[in-house]
């Protein structure tokens, strides 16, 4: 914990603080407050949050601060978080007191049909919401968003995504990376073929986007109701990209995938009618450019995590495959390779010993730390 989290958690009367709590883009702790000081008379407990230094995003951002874009959301959007004003740097959420859905239900498991219904809340609430009236500054290199607000190019937001995996993800990082992507057996050309093969999409008006939802963003709270925290990639764009990230981060069993699918349609139709125009054509084409980007995010950041964790000598790389955490990543590769074999025209899956040889070449033969850093 950092001396300003500290100081902060006692400034608001905090009587017990715990964490840090898991997360990439902040460093957070759960702080439970004396009920008699100002702030535990309103909350039990406040989520303090910190961002980490140096943090590479390997999503495209939209917005500088999700705690204004929380503020400006509330009464709009069920079940978030309330943001409490402090001075400084620190971010102060109300904290949502419960079990995570993936400690509840982990991957490829269903999830309760009233759950279903609230996820299905949260995406017609996102409908309705004007874009052209947040007042949110646009986060650094993407401005162009305050532009979009009143477009409706499903084809070009696709092809920003894409963009910005080859272009913001992995170009600047391709002389680090390259090696190990061949070893994998992903060649370098494959983001461009994905890039020259993009189709024509439906349009459909932009709407507000979570952009991050899975099970560990979603929270259920002691009475059983799912609240949504975590909203650092949230952005304008289309719809269906929306509910294509979801289906992909959930790995939903493929009845409950289908049924949650339904009830998107139902929600946001009654909210938006365009923003459905197309949906069933299209969103495979935004599933299969999820798997795409898990590829490049996974290959990057599972390797970045074992060099910044250390190999089993704690010098940071290591000659045996046979590592837990080195296997661990090979193995989550390799799943995603499977994924994403088809739009990636992959002739064949590298079985996950020769992915596991590939990191542990690639640790004992980097140099220097990577930009691409993960916490």
């Amino acid at each position: 914990m950092t001396t300003t989290t500290a100081a902060v958690a006692c400034r608001l009367g905090a009587d017990r603080v715990e964490g840090p709590l898991k997360g990439h883009h902040h460093e957070a702790y759960a702080v439970r407050l004396d009920p008699g000081s100002e702030l535990g008379r309103r909350f039990s407990w406040l989520k303090l949050r910190e961002p980490r230094p140096g943090i590479f995003w390997y999503d495209l951002r939209c917005f500088s601060s999700d705690e204004e874009l929380l503020a400006d959301l509330q009464g709009k959007v069920p079940r978030i978080p309330e943001v409490v004003p402090v001075d400084g740097r620190m971010s102060v959420h109300s904290f949502i007191e419960g079990e995570t859905l993936g400690t509840l239900t982990g991957p490829d498991r269903p999830i309760a049909e009233h759950h279903l219904s609230q996820l299905a809340e949260l995406f017609g609430s996102l409908a309705r919401i004007d874009v052209s009236g947040l007042r949110q500054e646009r986060a650094p290199g993407h401005e162009e968003h305050m532009s979009l607000v009143h477009s409706d190019d499903s084809s070009g937001f696709l092809a920003r995504l894409v963009d910005h995996t080859a272009g913001e993800v992995y170009e600047p990082h391709r002389t680090e990376f390259e090696a190990l992507f061949k070893a994998v057996g992903v060649p370098d050309e494959a983001l461009r073929v994905v890039a020259k093969e993009l189709p024509e999409l439906t349009p459909r008006p932009y709407r507000l986007l979570h952009g991050d939802l899975h099970r560990e963003n979603l929270i259920v709270d002691r009475a059983g109701d799912l609240w949504t925290i975590d909203w650092e990639l949230a952005r304008i764009g289309d719809p269906v990209y929306d509910l294509a990230t979801h289906l992909h981060l959930m790995r939903y069993p493929p009845d409950q995938e289908e049924r949650m699918t339904e009830l998107w349609r139902e929600a946001v139709a009654a909210a938006l009618p365009p923003a459905v125009a197309g949906a069933a054509e299209d969103l495979p084409y935004y599933l299969a450019y999820k798997r795409v980007q898990s590829v490049y995010t996974d290959i990057m950041r599972g390797a970045v995590g074992l060099a910044e964790t250390g190999g089993p000598d704690g010098s940071g790389g290591s000659d045996r495959t046979d590592d837990a955490r080195t296997w661990r990543v090979a193995n989550g590769i390799h799943d995603a390779l499977i994924r994403a074999r088809e739009p990636l025209r992959l002739p064949g899956v590298a079985p996950a010993d020769q992915i596991a040889q590939a990191l542990t070449s690639w640790l004992h033969d980097r140099k220097g730390p990577s930009r691409a850093r993960v916490s």
